[in-house]
């Protein structure tokens, strides 16, 4: 957590406005107004450098980036050194006008970094401009009432204080929306979109501790793309990985149920963990895999078939019972694979599982 950029500059900002909040109600004790004054300074001055550092490293944007921070940088420096000068020197100049024309500006620039950023695609974005229209109604608030034209004769910071306090809540949500959706990409592959090799031997590892539990059965597909190699040579290597994405369609369209795991295992490879299916229930969803692959009906000239086709190797066990390891039930439904692609491929292979001695792992 510590190695997370933007929920370290999260936390300094927390850490700054809890300062500045003891600060303003208790001084700093033995160093008199002078003092306070300059801690003001310190910890008003480090929430909005901290406040724009998170902003600019959470918010994923390509366009206006280089832009926005051209603009941003300026104006966050100009609200530094105007705190401080007005804190240290106790200098006016022009009242609080200098001081709130320059907030709204950085409040509306890092507001159109969220647009830009939502417009991209980043979906975490939401929570944030959502954030950033309690603060700025809070801030709002607080202005009018203090310059009068709102509720004069009552005093509202509080509003300000309730605004910082749902910013902050609603910027704690997107960090966790955004770690959320890091964590779902971490388990996907980047080409096809669907879970890869890390995800497939977690599933297998659940699902084998699972059906080992109950006495259930287990079955594992493991998938190839027929003459995929030649077809890669032949057409490219950007042809290549668009059937791999088209194939991989096919083959997350052939698990039904919550817990079955398609994945890509490597290179034209794809897998299927299915929790509680027997032998004869796994090799229908082969079967369907097949089907799935040979619907889309992605032109391959060179192929007898003339078309994309997948072969697929299927193995079903009961870890309770066999004694069979999850490395044993992957090499046999890999053998099933070659099996099929020596029957001339386009093929649903079942591998026949003979009990072994138990792993020692299982036992």
């Amino acid at each position: 957590m510590l190695r997370d950029v933007p929920f370290g500059w999260y936390a300094t900002s927390m850490f700054a406005l809890v300062g500045l909040t003891l600060v303003e109600t208790r001084g700093v004790g033995a160093g008199g107004p002078k003092a306070t004054h300059l801690a003001e300074a310190v910890t008003l001055a480090l929430y909005y450098i901290a406040l724009t550092g998170f902003c600019r490293s959470f918010l994923s944007i390509t366009r206006w980036r280089r832009l926005l921070d051209g603009l941003t940088l300026p104006v966050l420096g100009a609200i530094v050194a105007l705190i401080f000068v007005e804190k240290v020197t106790g200098w006016r100049g022009y009242g609080y006008v200098l001081d709130e024309v320059l907030q709204a500006a950085l409040l509306v620039l890092l507001f159109v970094r969220g647009v830009a950023a939502r417009d991209q695609g980043f979906a975490p974005a939401r929570f944030y401009l959502i954030a950033f229209v309690f603060a700025a109604a809070g801030i709002l608030i607080n202005d009018l009432n203090l310059h009068g034209v709102i509720f004069p004769h009552q005093n509202l910071t509080r509003a300000f204080d309730a605004g910082i306090a749902l910013e902050a809540l609603l910027f704690a949500l997107a960090l966790a929306d955004r770690n959320r959706a890091l964590s779902a990409l971490i388990r996907l592959d980047g080409l096809t979109g669907i879970a890869n090799r890390r995800s497939f031997d977690g599933a297998l590892a659940r699902a084998w501790d699972r059906s080992r539990r109950s006495h259930s059965a287990l079955g594992v597909l493991m998938i190839d793309v027929d003459h995929f190699k030649r077809y890669n040579d032949t057409h490219g290597h950007q042809a290549g990985d668009e059937i791999l994405r088209r194939v991989a369609e096919g083959v997350e369209a052939a698990v039904l149920r919550p817990d079955d795991v398609a994945a890509r295992y490597g290179g034209e490879e794809f897998a299927i963990v299915l929790p509680l299916a027997e032998g004869e229930a796994s090799r229908l969803v082969g079967e369907r895999v097949r089907v799935n692959v040979r619907a889309l009906a992605i032109p391959y000239p060179e192929a007898p078939t003339g078309i994309i086709t997948v072969s697929v190797g299927v193995a079903s066990t009961r870890p309770a019972e066999s004694g069979v390891s999850p490395g044993k039930l992957l090499e046999s439904a890999d053998a099933a694979l070659y099996q099929a692609k020596r029957e001339g491929r386009d093929k649903v292979v079942l591998a026949p599982l003979e009990r072994s001695t138990p792993d020692p792992a299982i036992r």
